[in-house]
C-alpha cells in the first residue's frame, strides 16, 4: 500500500485533519527542505515541482484559502523557467522561496489559536493516532 509523497501530501491538504496553522507549518517546512536540497544540487527542479511546487497543491491550498501558501508554491512553480531562461538569478529565487517559507513558519507560530476544532474532529484525530502501532513511525 505504497503511496507517493505527492499523493499523500495532496490527500493531507484535502482532509480536515490538519488546521490551517498546521498546513502553513507543513508547507513552510517542506519548501525550506526542498530549497536546501536544490541549493546543494541533491535534487532537480523537476523533482521539487513533482513533490510540492505544482498545480494540485495550489488548488488544495486555494480551497483552504491559504493565499500565503499559494504565493509560496507559485514561486516554486516558476523555478523551471528561472533555471532555463535566467539561471544566474536562480539563487535569488531560492532565497525568495526560503524567506517566504520562513515567514509561513514564524507566522504560524505567532497566530492565535482561533477556534478550536470541534470535539468530533479532535476525537477522530485521537482515534487515528491511537490506531498507530507502538514503535511504528507517526506522520507529522
Amino acid at each position: 500500500m505504497s503511496q507517493s509523497l505527492h499523493t499523500a501530501l495532496v490527500d493531507l491538504l484535502d482532509s480536515q485533519l490538519l488546521s490551517d496553522m498546521e498546513i502553513r507549518r507543513l508547507v513552510g517546512w517542506y519548501a525550506l527542505s526542498l530549497v536546501d536540497l536544490l541549493q546543494r544540487k541533491c535534487i532537480t527542479v523537476r523533482y521539487a515541482e513533482q513533490a510540492l511546487f505544482n498545480l494540485d497543491v495550489v488548488q488544495k491550498l486555494e480551497q483552504r484559502r491559504l493565499e500565503d501558501c499559494v504565493e509560496l508554491i507559485d514561486w516554486g512553480m516558476q523555478l523551471e523557467d528561472w533555471e532555463e531562461h535566467t539561471p544566474e538569478q536562480l539563487s535569488e529565487a531560492f532565497t525568495t522561496i526560503a524567506q517566504s517559507a520562513r515567514h509561513l513558519l514564524t507566522t504560524s507560530l505567532t497566530l492565535p489559536l482561533s477556534s478550536p476544532k470541534p470535539a468530533r474532529q479532535r476525537t477522530q484525530r485521537r482515534s487515528q493516532l491511537a490506531s498507530v502501532e507502538p514503535g511504528s513511525p507517526r506522520s507529522p
